[in-house]
C-alpha cells in the first residue's frame, strides 16, 4: 500500500511539473507574439506599402495587414494614419459598402499628401460613376486633372488618366476614353498594371466594336491577370467577356469560361461578381434551352438583388426569368418578373439619359482643361456674332415680314436657341465656380475662396477706416473624437459646428473652414474687446453641442484664438498668424478655452517704418530717456 501510495504521489508531482512548463511556454509564447506585433515607424512605412501593393489582389493579406495597422494604431504618424484611413476607404469598397467609403474617403481628400489626395479622388471617381452618380463624378475628374500637374510619381499619374478612361468607358463615350488610355506611360509599369490598362483598352476595343469577345487577346489577358493575383480585375473582364459572348448568341463559349472560372469568381469577395456570375450562367443556359439550370442560376442571382437595385445586370436576370417562367408555361411568374423588369427599365433609362448629357458636357464644360477653356471662349464669342448677324437679317427682312413668314418665324427660332445657349453656358460656369468654392460637408467656403474674400473685406475695412477683428475655432481632440464615435458622427460634429458659428456673422462671405476641424471667422467693425464677447459666446455654445448630439456633458470643447487689427495693421498674413499663435497658446493650456493675441507674442512692434528708412527700436527704458 505504501509503495501505491508513493507511485501517487510521484504521478502528482510530475503532473504539478508538466503544468508548470507548459504554463510558462504560454506565457513566454503571448510575450514574443505581443512584441512580434508592436512596430516601429520603418515597419509601418512597409506595411501600409505592400497593404497599397496587394489591396486588390490579395484580400486576405490585405485585411491581415490592415488588422495589424488597428493593433498599432496609437503609433501612426499623422501621414501614417492618413494611408491607414485610405486603405480602410478602399477596403469598404471591395467589400461593396460604397457610400461609407466615399464618406471615408473625402476625409483624407485635403490631405497634405499629394499621393493620398489623388488617391484618395481617384477612387472616388470610380465609385460615383460605378453608382451612377454623375453629377460628383464630373467635379471629382476636374480634382484630379488640376492635381496631375503636382504629381510627380509616374505611376499615379498613370492611375489617373486610367480611372479617367474609365469613366469616359462607363459612360460609352469609348474613343475618348481609348484617347486617355492611350496616354498612360508604360515604362514603368508593374504587371499588375499591365493587367489593369490591358483590361481596360480591351473593353474600349469591345464597345468599339473593333474586337469580338472571343478574341484571343481578352483570353490572353485573362490568364495573364490571374498568373500575376490581379483577381478582382481577371474576374471582371471574364465577366464582361461572357456578356458580350451571350450578346453574340454563343452561349456554349459563355458557359464555358464561366464554368472554368466559376470557383475562383465565388472565392472572391467582391459580391457583386457573384451575381454577375450566376446572372450570365442563367443567360446562357436560357439560350441553349437548359431551362431548370437557366432558372437555378437566375434565382441564385436574384438572391443577390437588393430591393434598391437598378443596375443593368439586376434588369437582366429578370428579364431571363420572365422568358424562363414563360417557356415553362408559369406565366402569372413571368409577369411578376417582367413587372419588375419594367419598374428597374425606367431607372435604366434614366440612368441612360444621364449618361447622355455627361457626354454632352464633355463638349461644354471646362473639366479643368485648358483646350476646353479655350473651347468655349470660343464658342461664347461665335454665338455673339452669330447673334448679330441674325439681328441684322431681322432688319433685313422687316419690310417683306407679310410674305416672308416661315424665315421670320426660322430667325426668331435662331435667337431663341441662342439665347438659350448663352445662359447654358453660363449656368454651367456658375457650377463649376460654386463646385470649386464651396467645402461639400458644410457649405461654407474652402480655405481658397475664404482667403480671396478676406483680402476683399480687409480692403473695404481699410478704406472705411474700421477696426477688424478674426476668431479661430479649433475642436479640441477630433481625430481621437472619430476614432471613439465614428466618422459619421464627426461629420455631423462639423456640420452642427458650422450652423453654430453661421450665426455670429453678418454674411457667409466673412465665415470658412480652412482644415479639416479648423473655422475663421472675420468680424468687421469689432475691436479685440468685442470679439472676445463673441468667442466666448461661441465657447459656450459649442459645450452645449454634446447634449445636442446625444453625448456626455463635456465630450465636446473647442480652443479659440482672437486677434484684431491693432499689431497687423491690416495685414491678412498677420492676422491669420497672429490668430493662430492665440490658438496654440489656447491648446498648450489645455484646450477649451479662448486666448486672446498680445504684443508679447510677437516683435512686431520693435519695427516701426520712418521716413524713408527701416529703423529698430529698442523700447528699453535707458533707450527712451537718452
Amino acid at each position: 500500500m505504501s509503495r501505491i501510495s508513493n507511485n501517487s504521489q510521484l504521478i502528482k508531482v510530475v503532473q504539478h511539473l508538466l503544468f508548470c512548463f507548459f504554463a510558462f511556454f504560454s506565457l513566454v509564447f503571448i510575450s514574443f507574439t505581443s512584441l512580434a506585433t508592436t512596430l516601429n515607424t520603418h515597419d509601418i512605412d512597409k506595411l501600409i506599402s505592400h497593404s497599397i501593393k496587394i489591396r486588390s489582389s490579395d484580400s486576405e493579406q490585405f485585411k491581415l495587414n490592415l488588422a495589424l495597422l488597428a493593433e498599432n494604431e496609437n503609433l501612426l504618424s499623422t501621414s501614417q494614419w492618413e494611408e491607414f484611413l485610405y486603405l480602410q476607404a478602399y477596403k469598404l469598397g471591395i467589400e461593396g459598402d460604397f457610400i461609407q467609403s466615399i464618406l471615408l474617403h473625402k476625409k483624407v481628400e485635403h490631405s497634405s499628401n499629394i499621393n493620398v489626395r489623388v488617391r484618395s479622388l481617384k477612387t472616388q471617381l470610380n465609385l460615383q460613376f460605378f453608382l451612377n452618380h454623375f453629377d460628383q463624378s464630373n467635379g471629382l475628374v476636374d480634382k484630379l486633372l488640376a492635381e496631375l500637374p503636382n504629381a510627380t510619381n509616374l505611376k499615379l499619374k498613370n492611375g489617373v488618366l486610367r480611372v479617367i478612361a474609365y469613366y469616359y468607358n462607363h459612360i460609352e463615350e469609348y474613343s475618348l476614353a481609348l484617347n486617355y488610355a492611350e496616354l498612360i506611360d508604360s515604362k514603368l509599369l508593374s504587371n499588375r498594371d499591365k493587367c489593369i490598362i490591358n483590361q481596360l483598352k480591351l473593353l474600349i476595343l469591345l464597345g468599339l466594336n473593333k474586337i469580338k469577345a472571343n478574341s484571343q487577346s481578352i483570353v490572353h489577358n485573362i490568364d495573364f491577370c490571374y498568373g500575376v493575383k490581379e483577381i478582382i480585375t481577371g474576374n471582371s473582364l471574364l465577366l464582361e467577356q461572357a456578356r458580350y459572348l451571350n450578346q453574340e448568341k454563343e452561349h456554349t463559349q459563355a458557359l464555358e469560361v464561366l464554368t472554368a472560372q466559376k470557383a475562383q469568381i465565388l472565392t472572391s469577395t467582391f459580391a457583386t461578381h457573384h451575381q454577375v456570375l450566376f446572372s450570365q450562367l442563367s443567360q446562357a443556359y436560357l439560350g441553349l434551352n437548359q431551362l431548370d439550370l437557366a432558372k437555378e442560376y437566375g434565382e441564385k442571382s436574384l438572391a443577390f438583388l437588393t430591393d434598391k437595385e437598378k443596375s443593368k445586370w439586376a434588369l437582366q436576370t429578370y428579364l431571363t426569368l420572365a422568358k424562363i417562367a414563360e417557356h415553362q408555361g408559369n406565366s402569372e411568374q413571368a409577369i411578376s418578373y417582367l413587372f419588375s423588369y419594367q419598374k428597374i427599365k425606367k431607372t435604366i433609362n434614366s440612368i441612360e439619359q444621364q449618361k447622355a448629357y455627361a457626354r454632352a458636357q464633355i463638349e461644354h464644360t471646362v473639366f479643368g482643361k485648358k483646350q476646353y477653356r479655350e473651347k468655349l471662349a470660343t464658342d461664347l464669342k461665335t454665338i455673339t456674332t452669330q447673334s448679330l448677324q441674325a439681328s441684322d437679317k431681322i432688319d433685313e427682312y422687316e419690310q417683306g415680314f407679310s410674305n416672308n413668314r416661315i424665315i421670320f418665324a426660322a430667325q426668331l427660332g435662331i435667337i431663341f436657341l441662342l439665347g438659350f445657349s448663352l445662359l447654358y453656358f453660363r449656368h454651367l460656369q456658375i457650377s463649376t465656380d460654386d463646385i470649386n468654392k464651396v467645402d461639400p460637408l458644410t457649405g461654407l467656403y474652402n480655405r481658397r475662396h475664404f482667403i480671396d474674400l478676406a483680402v476683399s473685406t480687409i480692403s473695404r475695412q481699410i478704406q472705411q477706416k474700421q477696426d477688424l477683428a478674426v476668431i479661430v475655432v479649433n475642436i479640441d481632440g477630433f481625430r481621437e473624437f472619430n476614432q471613439k464615435h465614428g466618422i459619421i458622427s464627426g461629420d455631423q460634429l462639423l456640420v452642427a459646428l458650422a450652423r453654430l458659428l453661421k450665426r455670429h456673422v453678418a454674411s457667409l462671405d466673412n465665415i470658412g473652414r480652412i482644415g479639416a476641424d479648423e473655422f475663421v471667422l472675420v468680424l468687421p467693425r469689432n475691436t479685440i474687446d468685442s470679439a472676445m464677447l463673441v468667442a466666448e459666446k461661441i465657447q459656450l455654445q459649442i459645450a452645449n453641442l454634446a447634449n445636442a448630439l446625444g453625448m456626455a456633458d463635456g465630450s465636446i470643447t473647442a480652443s479659440i484664438g482672437v486677434s484684431d487689427n491693432n499689431l497687423s495693421e491690416y495685414s491678412l498674413k498677420y492676422l491669420m498668424c497672429d490668430t493662430s499663435k492665440a490658438l496654440i497658446k489656447a491648446k498648450q493650456n489645455g484646450g477649451a478655452q479662448v486666448y486672446c493675441f498680445d504684443s508679447s507674442m510677437t516683435e512686431r512692434e520693435k519695427f516701426k517704418v520712418k521716413d524713408h528708412g527701416l529703423k529698430y527700436y529698442f523700447e528699453q527704458a535707458e533707450n527712451i530717456r537718452s
